[in-house]
């Protein structure tokens, strides 16, 4: 390839000021010199070795697998949790007094993990402590309204499983499921009547249900034949599930948990919660007989006492009879069914003036307790949402008779309760206090989770290729700008015969 150059003068200033003509062995571009006149200067063209080529390709690839790696950690999930938290049945939405396994599945020994929770009270705690269960490597929760929150499993060295958030839902409506005969299992075959008893017009209202399989449906569909305002059934082992009454309005009644056993052993205990001071009596029921068989009856997975008579009758039942009971016999066992006793004995009851539970800020309340007999030494307390527990007249509201008047501020937002001094208490209520303006938009109470060792050691990983790369690519710019910048151009012929001209 041959140059010829016929014009020494300044290229147009639409043209790109230095620009490169290439041939086999040179390159030249456009200096300019004094009085806006140039001339054509040969360089050496700044060439890669095949070593920078090679560090590329390794970069590149470099690159690559980084991104793959760091794709399947984002994408598939978050493969460094140790342990999850399996819940059964398996949702998130529950009615009160409904039943919750929750276990943590741990890859390996499960010793030391534990179930824990943050309430939408932002109250954070862990199971066996004022909620829940513990038996074996699950925590068996029987939920009320204020067990709604966010649950984890967490290790003694601060490794965290899957959150998951539950929702449980208050059930006074003027509706409730009734179960007759009044027992949560039942044997393959059986015969139940489930009704819909309703405080006014019961039109409108139906039977409604939630498999063991999560299969979702109404009463006369493929299962159940509605007869009046009763709901009959004849059932099977699929027919095992959450049942309760729903309204055209959305409205919902208490929910039953009615079991299917195709075994020969059944537990007969009550479908909806008992009184407090009530009587019940616990049958261990085999199939084959109508005989009574000697029986071993179990509570949270702890042997209570062996009956000749089959039968296990608790005379005045409290809060402490609540639990996850079965029974075995000669012929087997039975499934395990929960019990729940409503404890209706509260010697009190806490009165807030105004009636409301969301106030502004600097706005006052009263909070009264109010005693069947002597209200003497009965006094407010409370647990506020930073998990502070004090009572009234400390450092926080003013004790006026049997009163006490608080002026509130945005830490004043927590649970209060009336409390004796031999421990007695009345009904909480939960009181938000908001910032005096536009009402905040309220944010869920997530758990902050600490990161572990090995999942910081794997962030570190997946990351360290991406600053590797970016040091190598801006060291070899760094110095290819310094190997351009100082290398000095030599004159070519034609670069002299051009001065020649310019001094003609």
């Amino acid at each position: 390839m041959s140059l010829s150059v016929s014009l020494l003068s300044r290229p147009h200033p639409s043209v790109i000021h230095i620009f490169h003509i290439l041939s086999a062995e040179r390159k030249y571009r456009w200096v300019e010199r004094r009085g806006g006149v140039g001339g054509w200067t040969a360089y050496k063209p700044l060439e890669f070795s095949n070593r920078h080529v090679e560090m590329e390709r390794h970069c590149v690839l470099l690159l690559l697998l980084s991104t793959l790696v760091y794709c399947s950690l984002g994408q598939g999930g978050d493969l460094s949790l140790p342990a999850s938290l399996s819940v059964s049945p398996d949702r998130s939405q529950f009615f009160e007094y409904e039943s919750v396994s929750l276990s943590c599945e741990v890859q390996g020994n499960s010793a030391r993990w534990r179930v824990v929770r943050n309430t939408e009270r932002g109250i954070l705690s862990e199971c066996n402590t004022d909620w829940g269960k513990q038996q074996g490597s699950s925590c068996i929760v029987s939920l009320i309204p204020s067990d709604s929150g966010v649950y984890w499993c967490v290790s003694g060295s601060g490794e965290h499983s899957n959150a998951v958030n539950i929702t449980v839902h208050d059930l006074s409506v003027p509706a409730s499921l009734s179960v007759s005969p009044d027992r949560s299992q039942f044997f393959e075959y059986e015969s139940v009547s489930l009704s819909c008893e309703v405080q006014g017009n019961s039109t409108g209202w139906r039977v409604v249900r939630n498999t063991s399989r999560g299969i979702l449906s109404e009463c006369n569909t493929d299962w159940g034949k509605q007869q009046g305002s009763s709901c009959i059934m004849s059932l099977i082992t699929s027919d095992s599930g959450v049942y309760w009454c729903v309204s055209g309005s959305g409205e919902h009644s208490n929910a039953v948990n009615i079991t299917v056993h195709a075994g020969a052993v059944i537990l007969e205990s009550p479908a909806l919660p008992v009184t407090g001071g009530d009587s019940v009596t616990l049958r261990c029921r085999y199939q084959g007989t109508s005989s009574n068989l000697t029986a071993v009856f179990y509570k949270d997975g702890s042997l209570i006492r062996t009956e000749t008579t089959g039968e296990m009758t608790i005379p005045a039942v409290s809060k402490s009879d609540e639990g996850l009971y079965k029974c075995t016999n000669s012929e087997g066992e039975s499934p395990e069914s929960w019990m729940t006793v409503t404890d209706l004995s509260l010697p009190a009851s806490l009165i807030v003036s105004p009636d409301r539970s969301q106030f502004f800020e600097y706005e006052s309340v009263s909070l009264s307790c109010e005693v069947q007999g002597n209200s003497a030494g009965w006094r407010v307390v409370r647990n506020t949402t930073r998990g502070i527990l004090s009572e009234c007249n400390t450092d926080w509201g003013k004790q006026q008779g049997s009163s006490c008047i608080v002026s509130l501020i945005l830490s004043d937002s927590g649970v209060y309760w009336c409390e004796s001094g031999s421990g007695e208490h009345s009904n909480a209520v939960n009181i938000t206090v908001h910032a005096a303006g536009p009402t905040p938009i309220p944010s869920p109470a997530v758990p902050v989770l600490s990161m572990s060792l090995p999942r910081l050691l794997c962030s570190l990983l997946v990351g360290s290729p991406y600053l590797l790369v970016t040091i190598i690519l801006l060291v070899k710019y760094c110095r290819s700008r310094a190997q351009g910048e100082t290398r000095v151009p030599r004159k070519t012929h034609q670069d002299q015969l051009g001065d020649h001209v310019e001094e003609e």
